[in-house]
């Protein structure tokens, strides 16, 4: 479908297509039950109260036709770094960079608030390691260490990091559905679910959203199309499918299985819970699966920082592909089968930003943004490169979704994203002409941050919300025009 606009697409032949199906499903999966599975279930919790396990029931739901708008395109465009590269060929190089942008930030934000998440369960055993919220030198110090040996497996290449990324995400399943039977059968109180709790609808919806820094994991396996032979858009969809079943009953065991003392506290406390799924595995009896997820607190945010050190290396080569960045970031090395340079930068900067972000639950809003506004390009584009009239309307739809959910996080979180846009449009317009067809972007994160500035979610803002969508799917689909790739 991409000869439909005229752009040739190709793959450096230096990559090696060593992926497997079960891989891909690895990379996307391992993604989405990172950091979040050990910790949101409390944040979630917190702002909805017993009603957690529906707010993680109804994000998946939400997201869904997204999910499936990314693996058709993932069955359209079976190359390394895909997710930037269908923009620059319906859109140009401007649009691509802004996206390509918000994969970077959003991506480079994700591996410091990883190796938060792993220093905040050790500090369940070695309270030195964190102090009120922070990580202390100790904390620091593990957090980089995590940090290296990330780069380190990421400089393997394509088969090495297949085999950390398989191991690490399946032996993790295995503990979280040995969790669920286990303090289920053992723990499991129903009236925790009568308990009185009356979130704000704000708060609801803000929890919605948090779900997304979860779930947003399901678009990696695309990143690595280029190196599999294997049906990518299947192994998003088994991925979610699998993410939405888990994130629906941990979230629903963890809180059944909390006792009255900790609830008396109120739902609010629970986000203070420093190893949550730990703790209520002791709760109930099971101090060896209580000590097991102090050992996956460490393996599960290290396994997403690793996809997540992994997809950079790809972003960078789809966006010198795209001429947004120099071409010798995107130069791929024979003998690793991957771009060595932005291994070594990405990996300096990664370690910059541990010493730069706030704490989990305050960083992950902000990555939220990033990521939900890149949802929506997809949509734009299926729409563009589909003739199938049912094609055309799953992209509108999810189109709108991303625009509500967008609109979820508040500002200035909303604000934060729009500002990427306009600085990523700025940097690229004396390179390129081509500069219209990404101006509804900025108008469309525009809006929507305006609105979420004025007025807190409400019931009587969702058609506004909507409409605004609806105007920019518009523009969207008639300013298309896309841009050619460079070789490297």
């Amino acid at each position: 479908m991409a000869d439909k606009v005229g752009i040739n697409i190709k793959d450096n032949p230096n990559f090696r297509k060593e992926a497997g199906i079960f891989s891909l499903i690895a990379f996307s999966l391992g993604n989405i039950i990172g950091s979040g599975i050990l910790i949101l279930p409390a944040v979630t919790a917190s702002l909805a109260g017993p009603l957690s396990p529906f707010v993680w029931l109804i994000g998946g739901i939400l997201l869904l036709p997204v999910v499936i708008v990314y693996s058709k395109l993932a069955r359209i465009f079976p190359f390394v770094g895909s997710k930037i590269r269908f923009i620059n060929v319906t859109h140009g190089k401007v649009m691509a960079s802004s996206v390509g942008w918000l994969y970077l930030i959003g991506t480079l934000l994700t591996i410091p608030i990883e190796a938060e998440a792993t220093a905040n369960y050790l500090s369940y055993v070695f309270p030195s390691i964190m102090y009120r919220g922070h990580p202390t030198i100790i904390g620091y110090f593990i957090e980089s260490i995590i940090v290296i040996i990330i780069y380190l497996l990421v400089y393997l290449g394509i088969r090495g990091l297949s085999i950390s990324v398989n191991t690490i995400t399946y032996a993790k399943l295995g503990i979280l559905i040995v969790y669920v039977l286990a303090v289920g059968y053992l723990d499991f109180h129903l009236s925790n679910f009568s308990m009185k709790f009356s979130p704000s609808f704000s708060n609801f919806l803000y929890a919605i959203a948090l779900t997304m820094f979860a779930y947003g994991g399901f678009r990696s396996a695309m990143v690595y199309a280029g190196e599999s032979k294997s049906d990518t858009g299947k192994a998003i969809m088994i991925a979610f499918v699998l993410s939405m079943i888990i994130y629906t009953l941990v979230p629903l065991v963890f809180i059944a299985s909390l006792s009255t003392s900790v609830l008396s506290s109120g739902w609010s406390s629970l986000s203070k819970m420093t190893a949550p799924l730990a703790e209520s595995a002791i709760i109930a009896g099971v101090p060896a699966l209580g000590a097991l997820f102090i050992l996956d607190g460490v393996i599960s945010p290290s396994g997403a920082s690793l996809i997540g050190a992994g997809d950079l290396i790809r972003y960078s080569y789809a966006l010198a592909k795209a001429g947004s960045f120099p071409k010798v970031l995107g130069k791929v090395d024979v003998k690793r089968g991957i771009p060595i340079l932005p291994v070594i930068l990405f990996g300096a900067f990664s370690l910059l930003t541990l010493f730069m972000l706030s704490t989990f639950e305050e960083s992950i809003g902000y990555l939220v943004a990033t990521r939900i506004l890149a949802y929506s390009t997809g949509p734009v584009s299926l729409f563009i490169l589909s003739e199938k009239k049912s094609d055309k309307v799953l992209s509108f739809i999810a189109f709108l979704v991303t625009g509500l959910i967008f609109s979820f996080v508040g500002f200035p979180k909303t604000l934060f994203g729009t500002l990427v846009i306009l600085l990523a449009i700025l940097a690229m317009i004396p390179f390129s002409r081509n500069y219209i067809p990404a101006l509804w972007y900025l108008g469309f994160s525009g809006i929507v941050t305006l609105i979420t500035y004025f007025t807190l979610p409400t019931l009587f803002y969702l058609p506004i919300i909507i409409l605004a969508s609806t105007a920019f799917f518009y523009l969207a689909t008639k300013t298309a025009k896309g841009d050619g790739e460079n070789d490297l």
